[in-house]
């Protein structure tokens, strides 16, 4: 038994994210014309349930717009929930990038080959489970600050860059 209860500790330590909840750092986000509930975000399950390929959904994102994208663990046990946010992520809208080509990049480069530790980790760990959340935004100036304050106030734990100095600086010291 001592040897399972191991096995299962380690497999759990591995599997540990930290989330860092500042109800200040929330109150900063101020974006009053912009809806950005979770209802009106169109989810998917982001691969197939061999996690070998994308998810035929991925297909029908729009490649004629930029936006947000969220990347999530959905848990079933208690549906609505139990849904753990990862990563977020901007894609603008220009003659090589759109939402579709930018979604799609995370599992055709990112997900095996360690050029980004945290995301190879994320399709590791919680492939079968992993979703994305997405919403459109129409002003690319807008999606690019969106996305800075967003990581700035959720400090999700997929997210290795936290664009804000000072904010920085305090998780570093912490750490």
């Amino acid at each position: 038994m001592t040897g399972n209860a191991f096995s299962l500790g380690e497999e759990i330590e591995l599997r540990k994210v930290e989330y860092k909840l500042h109800r200040d750092l929330w109150g900063k986000f101020n974006f009053p014309n912009l809806d950005l509930k979770f209802g009106n975000w169109t989810k998917i399950k982001y691969l197939n349930v061999t996690a070998d390929a994308l998810e035929a959904d991925v297909e029908n994102i729009p490649d004629d717009k930029g936006g947000l994208y969220l990347f999530y663990v959905k848990c079933e046990i208690i549906s609505g929930i139990t849904e753990y946010p990862l990563y977020i992520g901007r894609a603008q809208k220009t003659q090589t990038q759109n939402l579709k080509k930018r979604v799609k990049e995370y599992f055709q480069h990112f997900s095996k080959d360690n050029e980004r530790p945290k995301i190879t980790r994320m399709f590791k760990y919680w492939a079968n489970d992993l979703h994305l959340a997405y919403i459109t935004v129409d002003e690319n100036d807008n999606i690019k600050d969106l996305e800075k304050h967003l990581i700035n106030s959720l400090l999700l734990p997929m997210n290795t860059e936290i664009p804000d100095t000072e904010i920085k600086q305090a998780i570093k010291a912490f750490q």
